[in-house]
């Protein structure tokens, strides 16, 4: 590993860059919005909207810079400046598999880039061979962090470890998207580094991946009782006409239909009446207070 005297001068290289410093943001979860402001470029906002959309969880935000690109159809002859821009293309890697998104325009878009490990990195995750040794770990492990945490264990901390402790030249390859994953990626294994694949903290992790998921399920059905209490509620109310009782009785099944519909579109179209349902749930159930927060945010 390289030294922590040439670590920190390249630190302070990246606010140089708007596009270095974003990414670095990125990649320790900070925030990124503090970085807008009226002189960037269109290219530099485009880049920032992509970041903050997957920091953010917003599938549409994701999309306003997705669908323009993806109807872009570059050949190998003239490939468009973004091809080859790893920050960009790991970006999008990155939204399109949080929010399942068809991956056959992004592989294409790899199929004509320049063929480097970083490329077959990037083919590998979409193909969620994780485990390959054609794959640079540190990215993989990058990747896993801001897609699905669960996934990390001890064998690619191990391989990722010894990439990066091997290589002594790092930063004179001047390759800043590689530099930033190494360095993120030694900060995340000294982090995560455990003793066994099979350790209480890899179980735990794997616990609570699949518990935040299952929450998700169980408040969609508590947002439906509350549906049904509230039309029970509505029927049982004495304020009604004889006429108007009638036909409430005749259409009964049509309102309770429409309202299901409704509270279930409802529920997925207000991000706060379903986040906040969520974390009653894992209240209820004793999830950690401090982590409540991160895991409905995902």
């Amino acid at each position: 590993m390289v030294s922590l005297e040439s670590r920190v001068l390249y630190m302070e290289r990246i606010n140089e860059s708007l596009k270095l410093k974003a990414f670095h943001y990125f990649l320790m979860d900070k925030d990124i919005v503090s970085l807008y402001n009226r002189n960037i470029s269109e290219t530099e906002e485009q880049f920032l909207n992509l970041l903050t959309s997957i920091q953010a969880n917003d599938k549409n935000q994701f999309k306003e810079v997705y669908t323009p690109k993806s109807k872009s159809n570059p050949k190998n002859q003239s490939s468009a400046p973004f091809v080859n821009d790893d920050y960009f293309i790991f970006s999008l890697i990155i939204g399109i598999c949080k929010f399942n998104i068809e991956k056959t325009w992004i592989n294409n878009i790899l199929s004509i880039r320049i063929r480097n490990a970083t490329t077959i990195t990037f083919e590998n995750i979409l193909n969620e061979n994780y485990a390959s040794k054609s794959n640079q770990a540190e990215i993989i492990l990058l990747y896993l962090q801001l897609y699905n945490p669960s996934e990390i264990n001890n064998n690619l901390l191990n391989t990722a470890y010894k990439s990066i402790i091997d290589n002594i030249n790092l930063f004179e390859n001047k390759n800043d998207f590689y530099i930033l994953c190494v360095v993120r990626a030694y900060d995340l294994i000294i982090y995560q580094k455990e003793a066994s694949d099979g350790s209480e903290v890899t179980a735990l992790k794997k616990f609570s991946y699949n518990f935040s998921k299952r929450i998700k399920v169980l408040a969609w059905i508590l947002q439906l009782i509350i549906l049904f209490a509230l039309l029970y509620g509505l029927f049982k109310l004495p304020i009604y006409s004889v006429k108007t009782i009638v036909f409430l009785e005749k259409y009964n099944f049509v309102f309770t239909l429409l309202g299901a519909f409704g509270i279930t579109v409802l529920g997925n179209k207000i991000p706060v009446f379903k986040i906040k349902s969520q974390e009653l749930l894992m209240r209820l159930f004793g999830f950690p207070k401090e982590l409540i927060k991160k895991t409905t945010n995902k």
